[in-house]
């Protein structure tokens, strides 16, 4: 048996392209021998401490984000419904994932709030939604609200933040084998050529494009 290889998958529910990824998980782990190491991450303390802004802050970018993520839902055989408002207070949801991050399941359950959101159009800010949908994918759901709301889940959420930015993470998802990032739903593909050994990094090309000087910067 081929032994499992562990891929850090850092995700933020605000994000319809984290949905998508999380919808296509567990299926791509069991074809690829992976395990994912799930790891909830808030999206806007990545773009605030990159420099960045999110696609749908940018409206010429927000009429786009929407119109690209019905083409890849349809591609993924995904229902697209989409949030109630978006951009959305997501902190809930994460800490309720990072609640049982250790378990076996939960890129399961991380799919299935996610799925809360985008798939079906339910608010991800009302606590009843959260109770339901754990109490679904088989979990104590009881007195969530206040057991999420404890100070440690708070420093878990904050931590699986800081980490990927130590890892260079700036969006989501992310995937992280071996300290290379994977960035965009659409990059699952490069995993798994990169899980199968199909595809090896120069690193030495790497390092040389890197020291090449920016001839040109934008103000």
């Amino acid at each position: 048996m081929r032994a499992l290889r562990e891929v850090r998958l850092h995700f933020d529910v605000v994000s319809p392209y984290s949905w998508i990824a999380l919808m296509q998980a567990e299926r791509f782990a069991a074809e690829h021998h992976v395990r994912w190491i799930v790891r909830p991450v808030v999206y806007a303390a990545l773009l605030e401490a990159t420099g960045l802004v999110g696609p749908v802050e940018v409206p010429a970018k927000r009429r786009y984000t929407f119109l690209d993520v019905q083409r890849a839902a349809q591609r993924a055989g995904l229902r697209l419904l989409g949030p109630p408002a978006h951009p959305f207070r997501s902190i809930e949801a994460l800490r309720t994932i990072c609640l049982f991050a250790e378990d076996p399941g939960s890129v399961t359950l991380a799919a299935r709030i996610a799925d809360a959101a985008w798939g079906e159009g339910r608010s991800l800010n009302d606590p009843a939604v959260l109770t339901e949908v754990v109490a679904s994918a088989g979990y104590d759901a009881e007195a969530l609200a206040e057991r999420i709301a404890d100070e440690r889940i708070k420093t878990r959420l904050r931590e699986n933040t800081n980490e990927a930015l130590r890892l260079g993470v700036f969006g989501v998802p992310t995937f992280v084998l071996d300290g290379e990032p994977f960035w965009g739903h659409d990059r699952m593909e490069h995993l798994a050529d990169r899980l199968a050994g199909q595809v090896t990094i120069d690193t030495e090309l790497l390092e040389r494009m890197l020291d090449r000087p920016q001839a040109v910067r934008r103000r």
